[in-house]
């Protein structure tokens, strides 16, 4: 049986247009795949690519078609371009294909990653099919506001009930679709809630391989591990037929924004199903350069200009050299010749060192990037800025906010970097520390936090706190995790220069940590560089 399936691309989405087609290609052995392209930079680039299976079609040909389309192109920019025309493309399709006897939407950021015939298995004599959203219980309410079907994937027969179907989409799309949620709308998905009531024979695939978003894997199959065999990638026992990468961003090649959305990725599926994704973008941006002789699919990006919020470096993540020492700081300008004094300590003193630096302006990251300093990765600030962080911003001077984002910084390092295994924050302003190798080896035994105590007066003790919070280290496990997630909530709640009870900046919260989790090490104040405290 020969599948049919299509999407739209602008020329920003074809390089995964590319990598979707070459996914079919190698999954599914007869099928026709209409690329139907908004720019014509795309329509030219897929026709230059001598894809056997495409047919490639410029979206300007189902608009001459349908006028209705054409007059709210103006008024939605390029995504929501593309969803409002998900319907208008179907039916031009099943217009002029007279062979078509099903047609296959797929969102242009979907992957296959292995046969696809148990996708019509299981539709069957369904003449409309869809996939669920599988909110958690307490996301429920994400089915009315977000859709409870992921439309990046519909499935429509060539019959009555579909083309009913269909127009009624249009229709809807062509009224309203944008990227804003309004009047109980969101997009092009709300409009599929009611399908299964509204129009006879809809049917959802329940198969979880099938349509696999980023939610459901780190959401509802939280505990179901992903399992790579010589043949298959597997979760919960099943294949993963094709899993949908919304939310993916390529930036330089090396720097990659996992999913744009509020989301933890857990290792394995970093591993075993957004490496392989990654690696296939790269090689697909070579090729893409190889034909693109006027630049119009250049995709690097600078990306100290966008706000990643799941960072990944794949360097690091891939590397085989042995593990590096992990060191964190927090500076802006006042603190940038600091930062260069410590720079060169580590270079002389920790030869195995990678230093990541979270830059307060904009200022401190371009002078700082121009000097392409080795072993240095720089986080911009407007990176580690989520909602909770900006909502409280205002609220605190410059040092009292530069004090609350430590933790966030950690946890956003620690994020998706699944080859940091531990990490040590150092203050930009701290005495230099020599003897990293015995802070390291304390983290590579069983402690998962390292403190480090304060040679100070009984009297300032019990004002600021006996540990001290500009040098601290933390292990990537469940309990260092668990620490900096309460240390992070804590400093949101309450991090001001003023003391109080069991409370000033983020230093005193340390104080309850060795009562409040195992494998926490204090440690006196380790080896400093003489020379640089003079």
């Amino acid at each position: 049986m020969k599948h049919y399936y299509c999407s739209t691309f602008s020329k920003d989405y074809a390089y995964k247009g590319l990598l979707l087609y070459n996914s079919i290609e190698q999954h599914d052995k007869d099928f026709n795949f209409f690329m139907i392209c908004l720019h014509e930079e795309a329509k030219n680039l897929f026709e230059k690519m001598n894809l056997a299976n495409a047919i490639i079609i410029s979206l300007e040909e189902v608009e001459k078609e349908d006028k209705e389309l054409l007059s709210v192109k103006s008024s939605r920019n390029d995504k929501e371009y593309i969803w409002t025309s998900k319907a208008s493309v179907c039916l031009y399709l099943l217009n002029h294909f007279q062979e078509i006897d099903h047609i296959v939407w797929l969102d242009g950021d979907t992957f296959f990653l292995s046969n696809p015939d148990p996708i019509f298995t299981e539709w069957g004599d369904y003449s409309v099919t869809l996939t669920g959203e599988k909110w958690l219980e307490e996301h429920s309410m994400l089915g009315e506001t977000n859709g409870i079907y992921n439309t990046g994937f519909m499935g429509f027969k060539r019959d009555e009930y579909s083309m009913e179907c269909l127009h009624w989409f249009r229709e809807k799309l062509i009224e309203w679709c944008f990227d804003r949620w309004e009047k109980g709308r969101w997009s092009d998905q709300v409009y599929a809630n009611d399908w299964p009531d509204r129009f006879q024979n809809v049917g959802v695939i329940e198969n979880v391989g099938v349509n696999l978003t980023p939610y459901i894997i780190n959401y509802k199959l939280l505990e179901s591990p992903v399992i790579k065999t010589d043949q298959d990638i597997l979760i919960n026992n099943e294949k993963i037929i094709f899993f949908h990468f919304y939310g993916f961003k390529y930036y330089d090649g090396n720097v990659f924004d996992i999913c744009n959305y509020v989301m933890n990725c857990r290792d394995d599926v970093t591993k075993h199903i957004y490496i392989p994704y990654i690696n296939a973008s790269i090689t697909m941006i070579d090729k893409i350069k190889d034909v693109d002789v006027d630049g119009d699919f250049v995709q690097e990006k600078d990306v100290k200009d966008y706000h990643i919020r799941n960072y990944f470096n794949l360097d690091i993540n891939v590397s085989t050299e042995e593990e590096k020492y992990n060191i964190c700081t927090i500076m802006g300008k006042e603190t940038l010749e600091q930062v260069l004094a410590f720079y060169n300590s580590l270079k002389l003193n920790t030869p195995n060192f990678q230093l990541w630096i979270c830059c307060l302006d904009d200022t401190t990251y371009s002078y700082l990037n121009k000097l392409c300093l080795d072993h240095v990765i720089l986080i911009s600030l407007k990176n580690i800025e989520g909602n909770e962080l900006l909502s409280i911003k205002d609220t605190r001077n410059s040092n009292e906010y530069f004090r609350t984002l430590k933790s966030s910084f950690i946890s956003y390092v620690f994020k998706n970097n699944y080859q940091v295994n531990s990490i040590v924050y150092t203050d930009a302003d701290h005495n230099f520390v020599t003897d990293y190798n015995r802070i390291f080896a304390e983290l590579k035994q069983k402690n998962s936090i390292l403190i480090v105590n304060r040679s100070i007066s009984v009297e300032e003790e019990k004002k600021y706190g006996v540990y001290d919070a500009g040098l601290i280290g933390f292990k990537r496990n469940e309990i260092g995790l668990e620490c900096l997630y309460q240390w992070k909530k804590d400093c949101i709640q309450w991090c001001f220069n003023k003391v109080e009870e069991d409370r000033w900046l983020e230093q005193k919260y340390l104080e309850k940590w060795p009562h409040l989790f195992s494998g926490v090490k204090v440690m006196e104040i380790p080896t400093r560089t003489p020379e640089l405290e003079k």
